[in-house]
């Protein structure tokens, strides 16, 4: 198998070691959690046009292309694919001859994910019937029989409606992975290095050019949803950034390039939020995809001054990043509440209880759900997971 030979040469002993977790990558996810979450409030309350300020003639939107947060998200995990597949690698060179069985082995990756990933996801969605009769919205046998597929992420498949309309994201993730993972696996080298970063160019141009943007998830691409192919595309060269983040860890001894490693990690995340605040073009999304891809290599590689300093040690940055997913998957619940309920108070005020609500909920949600991540799986996963294990 490609990448078991010459492609992948010996770590060095720092970079061999144990990897802690990143709470900068922990620090990030909160931070474009809330960037996406303030974009759907735009949407809500101003119809994507607040603009809260004008300097020097240009206007500074909320969040006006929040919604690239989504790729950041799509990157790191591309990042933890790869990451699993050198895991991988390195044990198939340790153990010459074991044989690999690639379906086997992506499955269980799926798998691994959906067992992160199902327990406030599944919350959410059983919550989301509760605060639909609250607002006065009907609910009908119909209503559930079109989102049971949405329980298994198949919405993007064209498969009915989801309970969560703001995940699509997870379902054009599940449907990427099944792809995206063998490819990594059985060409890691080529993949990561060429492949990966070619394709993704040519298919996020591509999107751009005949979309306009990369956002406006119900475009159309081809034969799917152009969102299937963005998280392709993106996933895939998530992948190249972990092998970028590998080349570089253990690598960077001199001060100077720590501190160029860090100016370009903090120049790359300005520039991506202060695109995300503006009223630019949609294809400028394309730039800042790349922006974010630097973002992610250098964060993850841990040799920038930041990282080097370790001054997000603290156990609250690991919590932030936990509460991430559980506050993603809620939103939307928050956002049919608050402007019903507090239909009569500002704007803004309803901006500040939607977010403070979505955080407050969420924390209970990851506080009441992280055991069944490690102990309990739905049927389906449990199936799964069975026959993943052989």
């Amino acid at each position: 198998m490609e990448g078991t030979k010459d492609t992948l040469s010996e770590e060095p002993a720092e970079k061999i070691r144990k990897e802690k977790r990143n709470n900068s990558i922990e620090l990030l996810r909160f931070l474009f959690t809330a960037i996406i979450i303030f974009f759907h409030v735009n949407l809500d309350l101003w119809d994507q046009d607040k603009v809260i300020a004008v300097i020097r003639g240009v206007p500074v939107t909320f969040f006006m292309h929040g919604n690239l947060g989504v790729e950041f998200f799509f990157l790191v995990t591309g990042y933890l694919l790869a990451r699993s597949v050198h895991k991988k690698i390195q044990e198939d060179k340790a153990h010459p001859g074991m044989a690999v069985n690639l379906s086997q082995e992506t499955l269980q990756f799926i798998v691994h994910k959906a067992k992160a990933v199902f327990p406030c996801y599944l919350a959410a969605c059983a919550m989301t019937p509760f605060v639909r009769l609250i607002v006065g919205k009907n609910l009908g046998f119909s209503y559930f029989l079109k989102r049971l597929p949405s329980l298994l992420f198949l919405q993007r498949l064209g498969l009915g409606r989801p309970f969560i309309g703001c995940t699509w994201y997870l379902s054009s993730l599940f449907i990427a992975l099944p792809f995206v993972y063998p490819l990594c696996r059985k060409y890691y080298r080529t993949y990561t290095r060429v492949v990966s970063p070619l394709l993704c160019a040519v298919l996020l141009w591509s999107i751009i050019s005949l979309t306009g943007s990369l956002g406006d998830i119900d475009d159309w691409f081809f034969f799917t949803y152009k969102t299937n192919i963005r998280a392709f595309a993106e996933i895939s060269m998530g992948t190249t950034a972990f092998e970028l983040s590998r080349l570089i860890r253990g690598r960077v001894h001199s001060l100077p390039a720590r501190a160029a490693l860090t100016f370009t990690a903090l120049a790359s995340l300005v520039l991506s939020i202060m695109y995300m605040c503006s009223a630019a073009d949609g294809r400028y999304g394309f730039a800042v995809f790349y922006l974010l891809f630097l973002l992610v290599a250098i964060t993850f590689s841990g040799e920038g001054l930041i990282s080097r300093a370790d001054i997000f040690r603290s156990p609250f940055f690991t919590w932030l990043g936990a509460v991430s997913l559980p506050m993603y998957v809620s939103q939307t619940l928050l956002r049919m509440l608050v402007p019903c309920v507090f239909g009569k108070t500002t704007q803004w005020t309803q901006c500040f209880l939607i977010y403070a609500g979505t955080l407050l909920l969420a924390a209970g949600l990851l506080a009441a759900t992280s055991h069944v991540k490690n102990k309990r799986l739905p049927v389906s996963l449990y199936m799964l997971r069975r026959h993943a294990a052989g």
